[in-house]
């Protein structure tokens, strides 16, 4: 978006429209993977952008099980649960949106593609990416830096169709510069009957999905609501009844209605910071968690900016912030016992874990597993830039969690199932992980509670 400020360290830590009818890129009607039961399986999805290769390990036994060619993952807009072993990403090169199913045997597959409209070259990556409850449907908004006029592409897995509409924002006086520009884009699809939901510049715009599938190019608002400055994070509990953003001085939650939007609730970040990076949903369905880097001085180290994780709610006006040291961080993974957060400081590196609480607030107990330092890592005092970095990723039953060593293709596994934390393996891939690559996992029988792309 204009004026997008230069990526944090901390989120390592970092006029005419175009014919926008697209058609679904065929695939067997077979390959649309049948929502049955089957046996349980976890699988670690790896995704190395730079090199364009996707791979499938098994999450218990590290064993590779597949790896796909081709394909630059999206990763700013990340990965959606679909559940029954399936996710969906978007790649980069085509652009296009994919869907990856992985069998009980670990053997992993595209089995649906969806060209995403680029005539006018104008593509630059993926802003958010969203799906409803029922996940038939998905949305991917664009990036365009600078723009009032946004796309979201609105897929139908179920109908194997898309439709690509042109969306109006407005620029508004960023919180991050104090300058006017335009903030990114972030989706929603909630509501009964189904809306796409957007950040649109100081306000959540809703629009009719069945308008949209019908053929709509350019559709109108059918409700709004005001929305505070600098979303960055979409929130939407796992029943699509409430949903808002990190912004940059809190959170703001809207209930979502059959008519539109009620009840919007606001609150403090309990920590000065700049603002949260991807808050991912809890398994509870309700409880948002996030990183956050600590507000500092212009000039500031590294190694001297604060790492907080902060906990809010979509049931309540409840919020919590954790310090977890000074330092850049990832991502965290959460599950529902604790979330995990992989620090690097001054003085070392670690995973830092935090227990969710009775209230199911993670501020609880921390323990932290020291890793080994990334060879190529920042240096305390010295800038950042081009340092490398880690991504994380944990299974939903807590008894893993991954970290990547960026640029050395080597990916950490700790045993989280004990009472003591502690590195059981590592996990070597044939490529280098540049920019720390991507993670998540898939368990074939857990019915997916987050909403969004993380």
């Amino acid at each position: 978006m204009s004026a997008r400020p230069a990526r944090f360290l901390p989120a390592l830590v970092l006029t005419a429209i175009l014919p926008l009818a697209a058609t679904a890129i065929a695939v067997p009607a077979s390959a649309a993977p049948a929502a049955t039961p089957t046996a349980h399986h976890i699988w670690l999805v790896t995704a190395d952008p730079a090199a364009e290769r996707l791979y499938v390990n098994d999450a218990v036994t590290g064993r590779r099980t597949g790896t796909l060619s081709g394909i630059e993952f999206g990763t700013h807009a990340g990965s959606v649960q679909l559940g029954h072993g399936r996710i969906a990403f978007v790649d980069e090169s085509k652009p296009q949106l994919d869907v990856l199913a992985i069998s009980p045997r670990g053997t992993a597959r595209i089995v649906q593609r969806y060209a995403i409209p680029n005539g006018d070259g104008r593509w630059e990556r993926a802003g958010w990416l969203s799906t409803d409850t029922t996940h038939r449907h998905l949305a991917v908004g664009s990036d365009f830096d600078g723009s009032e006029r946004q796309r979201v592409t609105v897929i139908d897995l179920r109908r194997n169709t898309e439709r690509t509409v042109r969306i109006d924002t407005s620029a508004v006086q960023l919180a991050t510069t104090g300058k006017r520009g335009t903030e990114e884009v972030e989706t929603f699809l909630v509501g009964n009957p189904l809306r796409l939901v957007v950040t649109a510049g100081g306000r959540l715009d809703a629009y009719s999905v069945s308008a949209i599938m019908r053929g709509t190019t350019h559709p109108r608002p059918v409700a709004t609501t005001p929305l505070g400055a600098y979303p960055h994070g979409p929130i939407v509990n796992a029943s699509g009844t409430v949903i808002g953003s990190d912004l940059a001085a809190g959170v703001q939650t809207v209930r979502v209605t059959r008519t539109g939007f009620a009840g919007s609730r606001s609150v403090a970040y309990p920590e000065p910071s700049v603002q949260s990076y991807r808050p991912r949903m809890a398994p509870d369905g309700t409880t948002a968690v996030g990183t956050q880097a600590g507000s500092t001085a212009a000039g500031t180290p590294w190694n001297a900016v604060p790492a907080f994780l902060t906990t809010s709610s979509t049931s309540s006006s409840k919020i919590s912030s954790v310090d977890l040291g000074d330092g850049s961080f990832t991502r965290v993974a959460v599950t529902a016992r604790f979330a995990a957060v992989a620090l690097t400081s001054g003085t070392g590196d670690s995973l830092v874990l935090v227990r969710k609480q009775a209230d199911g607030v993670y501020d609880g107990r921390t323990t932290a597993v020291a890793l080994t330092p990334l060879r190529n890592g920042p240096v305390a005092g010295q800038p950042a830039t081009g340092a490398s970095v880690r991504f994380s990723a944990a299974t939903d039953d807590g008894r893993s969690v991954f970290v990547t060593r960026g640029d050395e293709g080597k990916i950490t596994q700790i045993d989280t199932a004990g009472k003591t934390p502690s590195v059981l393996r590592t996990i070597t891939l044939p490529t280098a992980l540049a920019g720390g690559g991507y993670l998540t996992t898939v368990d074939s029988t857990v019915r997916p509670y987050d909403l969004s792309g993380r």
